[in-house]
């Protein structure tokens, strides 16, 4: 009764969080917290059964961590860190499906059960990621008078595959609301002939976007100052809608609640799998940065918490 109660009030804690502001690690963490506390009445049978379920995504990691240490190795050949992507993934691959089996047989063993509690955890907020940006990737609930498209890097000088698809994502909720303004933020970088913002712009002209819609931001440097910078173009009474890319989605709307920018998102498909993968693994490593101290705090406690 005690556990229901608890994941009962975690659960609506999480709901409090999302109904107030969902562009939070929490809104994500706090369901899942919930459900876990929930499931711990399982048999040790079902428990590790989902337990598995809830760790794959860590074989996943696992996967696409080898298939970066081969390709490094095959292209640019012997180096170490081609070489730690490579027995680094395999070894978080290999342990993903042994998880519920040591949980099973020897997780009262103090070594097995720190390997547990620090693979549960890293586990554990990969999956809290994963549906903070879900959730933030619903529909929007907002008629939009300013539509933010983040930029990406150009490609041979234009507009490339992911930022194509932004900006198509961004065009398409423009023909829907006309009356909304474009913004199109990118700088430039140093293997790029122009600002980002700049073949942007291009592209919206070429696809019939009136030049009075199109609002350029050409200062930013990275997803902070995309935010930053544009937030000049934007009124306290604007209703925003921030696009850019589904794996990207949820530090961007980070970042725009840090300046406070008052926005929703629009999340645009990724297509190719292998590629989503690693530009999350990035994402997550940028927002385990932005919380340096917290997240190390997390495992931390985690782990005293096995030795009590």
């Amino acid at each position: 009764m005690v556990t229901l109660l608890i994941g009962a009030g975690l659960i609506i804690l999480g709901i409090v969080v999302i109904a107030h502001d969902r562009r939070t690690l929490l809104s994500g963490l706090l369901p899942f917290l919930g459900l876990l506390t929930w499931l711990t009445g399982l048999t040790p049978v079902w428990l590790a059964s989902t337990l598995f379920v809830i760790i794959l995504p860590l074989g996943i990691l696992g996967e696409v961590l080898t298939h970066d240490g081969y390709w490094l190795l095959s292209r640019y050949g012997t180096s170490a860190k081609g070489y730690f992507f490579l027995v680094g993934g395999f070894l978080v691959m290999v342990f993903a499906p042994l998880f519920p089996v040591l949980w099973l047989l020897w997780r009262s063993v103090l070594t097995v059960k720190l390997m547990l509690a620090i693979y549960g955890y890293v586990a554990v907020l990969i999956d809290a990621y994963l549906l903070a940006t879900v959730i933030n990737a619903l529909p929007l609930t907002i008629k939009p008078t300013k539509i933010l498209i983040l930029g990406a890097g150009l490609i041979k000088g234009g507009v490339g595959p992911v930022l194509r698809r932004r900006l198509l994502g961004g065009l398409a909720l423009y023909q829907r609301f006309p009356k909304a303004e474009l913004i199109m933020s990118g700088g430039q970088g140093d293997d790029e002939p122009e600002p980002e913002a700049v073949a942007m712009h291009r592209f919206a002209r070429q696809k019939g976007v009136p030049k009075f819609a199109i609002r350029l931001e050409t200062n930013s440097t990275n997803t902070a100052t995309n935010l930053s910078e544009a937030k000049r173009f934007i009124n306290s009474g604007d209703r925003v809608v921030l696009v850019t890319s589904d794996y990207h989605l949820l530090r961007s709307l980070l970042y725009a609640r840090r300046q406070g920018v008052n926005c929703q998102g629009l999340a645009v498909h990724t297509p190719h799998f292998t590629f989503t993968c690693n530009a999350f693994i990035r994402e997550l490593g940028a927002y385990t940065i932005i919380h340096r101290y917290l997240i190390p705090l997390g495992l931390v406690l985690v782990i005293i918490l096995c030795l009590i």
